[in-house]
């Protein structure tokens, strides 16, 4: 979560327009929602003049006709509302050598548009998602307007719903109504990876018309059950007709009648969610539902544009393989010792990925021993990594667990963070009820490069080399097989932040430009939240102990988050090093930096980091830092 969410390819001006429609608000690599603002000829004007200038920035790397049209296209439509599609040219992704990644999508789609009170669907487990983000108690009824981009007809007839304006303007808020549509042209053109039948969202709730209107009850949870296509050395290839569905009892409007009408008395017949005690009231429910919409939103754009563009380096792009004894050894010395230090984890309430919200996991820190652990990692793990993928030399980013999660426990296919987390490990180190884990495995799901959704039974003292910034992975099903105990170390290459610094940062900047090119941004515009007389909470208060800022808070200043982003800039002439400092004067290495380039690191007030040479653990001169809220840019200029 900590990732940023990408802002698009709008020159400032146009950035500037959209932050005053959005109220002005923007958090770092977060985007809220606002209502209000309007374009004006000026606007458009301005904005086209700076996106042009952007264009003749960008010339050198695409056709310069063809950027000035499709910024000014882009900067034209972003103001007035108008869809907006993607490149008619796919990005190509340079691979190592001998390394073939599948892509089954088709350039020239409509973009997909982000931060619309109709939410765009890219495909049916996007929808599945949505679902499953929020709690059964909370969750509201949903609809669905299927259409067809590339049938002028279905546009006709689907345009004269004003689909768009019906929800914004007459249907009720998130909380009590989820509203999207689904574009039955674009959605299995979209996708790098196989389009298989649980994606088909329009197959599965048996769509034959075009435009047609679906009403989702509330009892629709989400978990489809993916059928397994064929085993092949172990390996689990899924995707076929015979999945199960869990959705049932959805309704297709006949198209006569008033379809608000016929809307609001199914929201009726469903009744009323329930209200978490931790979100107080309907309207904050609705904005924190919102808020979750959009990371989930965000991630299945990473999982096919931002995927779609980093460079491959292996053939399939992960390789699972035995613990090294030794670290085994360890690492299960390290559990049984310190279990008793167990804590809940703390997370982000925006984020969706894991299932916290509903399931917390346990975490027991391998911090408690920072020295062995980094010492172990860069021993047993980085030189099988270095071999594995060709990369080398490794720089060890994170060493993070162990990670308890008990039955319940779910974790979304995802990428990770493509400045750090490059090359990475998952370790399953212990399964603490071994019946129920071989009676109920958890595999472990990836996207491999055929375009595959692939699932290895992944056992205990067993781990899982892979691409974790290109291959999209996660555990998208409920965990029934008792506490399964995990640990996951992350590698980046020494150079990415250094010497090549300028080649990593092209490599980045690609990727996210790929995905910015595929998003449109939208105004969220809805009708107000009714709050009810007698409230009905929930049995579980829903969002506590995570890390959630209120509305009153929000509109008072106050914060309830603890930790906060800064970024170390090196403004010297030569390459440096940044090392955080504990209480006790252990120190480890965040990065190396050359001259002009910069990261950012999540940290918390008081902590301490200091500049050195490279290579060298001694602080530079004024090169001393202490995190102070408040404060983000820390450099170094010697």
């Amino acid at each position: 979560q900590q990732q940023a969410h990408q802002r698009g390819r709008f020159a400032a001006a146009v950035r500037g327009k959209q932050e005053q429609e959005r109220g002005g608000a923007m958090a770092r690599g977060k985007r809220s929602s606002g209502h209000g603002g309007s374009s004006s000829g000026n606007a458009v004007s301005t904005a086209t003049a700076a996106v042009v200038a952007v264009a003749l920035v960008g010339s050198a790397q695409a056709g310069f006709l063809d950027n000035v049209r499709y910024a000014i296209s882009d900067a034209f439509n972003s103001l007035v509302g108008a869809e907006q599609n993607a490149p008619p040219s796919k990005f190509q992704a340079l691979h190592a050598e001998g390394v073939v990644v599948a892509d089954y999508s088709q350039a020239g789609l409509p973009k997909v548009r982000m931060g619309h009170r109709v939410m765009d669907l890219v495909h049916g487990l996007h929808f599945d998602d949505i679902l499953q983000d929020t709690p059964d108690e909370l969750r509201p009824p949903a609809v669905v307007a299927f259409f067809d981009s590339n049938d002028n007809a279905c546009m006709e007839r689907y345009n004269s719903w004003r689909w768009d304006e019906t929800a914004e303007t007459e249907l009720p808020p998130r909380e009590r109504l989820f509203t999207s549509r689904y574009d039955m042209y674009s959605a299995p053109r979209r996708p790098w990876y196989k389009f298989v039948p649980e994606l088909d969202l329009a197959k599965r709730f048996g769509v034959k018309s075009c435009p047609e209107l679906v009403f989702v009850p509330r009892k629709c949870n989400g978990f489809t059950e993916w059928c397994e296509r064929e085993v092949k050395d172990g390996i689990s290839y899924m995707g076929c007709e015979d999945f199960k569905d869990q959705c049932t009892g959805f309704e297709s409007w006949n198209g006569s009648g008033n379809m608000v009408k016929w809307i609001e008395e199914r929201i009726e017949r469903e009744g009323a969610p329930a209200i978490s005690r931790f979100l107080q009231t309907y309207k904050e429910q609705g904005y924190w539902m919102q808020r979750r919409d959009h990371t989930s939103s965000d991630n299945h754009l990473r999982n096919l544009y931002l995927s779609e563009a980093f460079p491959g380096f292996t053939k399939t792009g992960f390789k699972a393989m035995p613990i090294p004894k030794a670290f085994n050894d360890w690492l299960l010395e390290f559990y049984d010792n310190n279990v008793k230090n167990r804590r809940t984890e703390f997370w982000d309430s925006e984020s969706t990925q894991m299932s916290f919200v509903e399931v917390p996991t346990g975490f027991v820190d391998l911090d408690r021993e920072r020295y062995l652990k980094e010492k172990y990692a860069n021993e047993h793990l980085k030189p099988l990594v270095e071999e594995w993928s060709g990369v080398s030399p490794l720089e060890l980013t994170s060493f993070y667990g162990m990670r308890e999660y008990p039955n319940g426990s779910f974790l979304k296919n995802h990428v990770d963070r493509i400045d750090t987390h490059v090359l990475s490990v998952t370790m399953t180190v212990k399964k603490l009820d071994p019946e129920a884990s071989a009676a109920h495995p958890w595999p472990l799901e990836v996207v491999q490069w055929t375009g595959d959704h692939v699932r290895y039974d992944h056992p205990e003292g067993t781990m899982i080399l892979y691409e974790s910034s290109k291959l999209p992975h996660g555990r998208p099903y409920r965990n029934n097989g008792g506490v399964h105990v995990g640990a996951f170390c992350h590698f980046k290459p020494v150079n990415m932040h250094g010497t090549d610094a300028k080649k990593w940062d092209a490599i980045a900047k690609a990727a996210r430009k790929n995905q910015a090119s595929h998003t449109q941004w939208a105004r969220y515009r809805s009708q107000p939240s009714e709050e009810p007389e007698n409230p009905v909470f929930s049995g579980t208060d829903y969002g506590q102990k995570t890390k959630w800022k209120h509305l009153d808070e929000r509109d008072s200043g106050k914060t309830a988050s603890l930790d906060f982003s800064v970024t170390f800039r090196n403004k010297s002439p030569r390459v440096l090093d940044v090392y955080w400092e504990s209480e006790a004067g252990d120190v480890v290495h965040q990065g190396t930096l050359a001259p002009g380039s910069e990261f950012s690191v999540n940290t918390f007030q008081g902590h301490k980091f200091f500049w050195a040479e490279k290579g060298s653990t001694a602080p530079l001169p004024q090169g001393r830092m202490t995190m102070e809220k408040g404060r983000s840019d820390y450099s170094y200029k010697l």
